[in-house]
């Protein structure tokens, strides 16, 4: 690694620590006089993805989180695209359902130099549609790739450098770009999420973690979490059982191995205002049926979090 790119521990942290502090001197909630069992529980949002992946399939999703109490709700950049052009805004949409949006999922490329100028240009596009429509936070993402034979230390400059555009672009317009490491993706692994969330400039590009993608990549999410804890705008809280079990491997939170109470702790104490949300998520695959309907899972997802203490509208 370059001394360009390279950061200690002891350096990131005084990145983004509070007036260059360590972290570990910001009071606690003990220290402030309050009881360790103080907790602040989030209104939890959910993404749209258990019930598909297109345009077509955002309304009924929406439906149905708004009958189960889901506080808010994300989608995909594109999606937001195709019913500004085809079917008159996403605003008629959130004013028919009563949920508002908190987020878009957002896919950029960032090892080819030439696809530069258009990718950002999408970025910015779906970036406005967006705060149009009341959306807080792109959670961004690197488009997937073929992993065969990568190695993200050949790309390493150009994967900082184009982040960092992208992260200032959507900062510049008034929102959140917070880092989403996904499978499939150049950011996988927890070597790659470290080199990445070291490297970039924090002050435009925040962290968005999926714990249940980080699970199935071979992560610590409890650990990442807590190490890039500063950073974290918005989550997506997903659990993760392995197998082929119709959700890709994932499952219904409560159903996996996912240390989700322990996640929801720690965000509790040191994450209670964010700019997004936490966003309940499990992802579509009907190539295996699985063993519950679509509402059944977010139900049982809700039921669970509802024994946490969470409330539901």
């Amino acid at each position: 690694m370059s001394k360009e790119f390279e950061f200690s521990r002891r350096d990131f942290v005084k990145k983004t620590s509070l007036g260059g502090l360590s972290l570990l001197a910001l009071p606690t909630l003990t220290s402030m006089g309050l009881s360790e069992d103080f907790k602040k529980k989030f209104d939890i949002g959910a993404t749209f993805i258990l019930w598909g992946y297109g345009p077509d399939n955002l309304e009924p999703a929406l439906a149905d989180l708004s009958k189960l109490g889901y506080h808010s709700f994300e989608t995909f950049g594109n999606v937001i695209q195709d019913y500004d052009e085809k079917r008159g805004g996403l605003e008629a949409l959130i004013d028919k359902t009563g949920l508002p949006i908190t987020s878009a999922f957002c896919m950029t490329d960032v090892l080819d130099p030439s696809k530069k100028k258009e990718e950002l240009e999408k970025l910015i596009k779906w970036t406005k549609l967006l705060k149009r429509a009341g959306g807080k936070v792109v959670e961004y993402c690197p488009s997937s790739i073929n992993r065969k034979d990568y190695d993200y230390k050949e790309h390493k400059k150009y994967m900082v450098e184009s982040m960092n555009d992208y992260a200032k672009a959507v900062t510049d317009l008034g929102l959140v770009c917070a880092l989403h490491p996904h499978t499939g993706t150049p950011i996988e692994t927890e070597e790659e999420v470290y080199f990445i969330m070291e490297n970039v400039n924090t002050e435009y590009m925040k962290f968005g973690p999926d714990v249940g993608q980080l699970q199935k990549g071979g992560a610590d999410p409890v650990k990442i979490c807590n190490d890039f804890m500063s950073l974290i705008e918005h989550v997506h809280l997903k659990d993760y059982e392995g197998g082929d079990n119709g959700y890709l491997g994932y499952a219904p939170l409560g159903e996996g191995e996912v240390n989700i109470k322990k996640i929801l702790k720690q965000l509790e104490k040191e994450r209670p205002s964010m700019a997004g949300a936490i966003m309940f998520e499990l992802d579509y695959d009907r190539r295996v049926k699985p063993i519950h309907t679509t509402f059944e899972a977010a139900e049982i997802s809700r039921d669970y979090l509802k024994k946490l203490g969470y409330k539901f509208s």
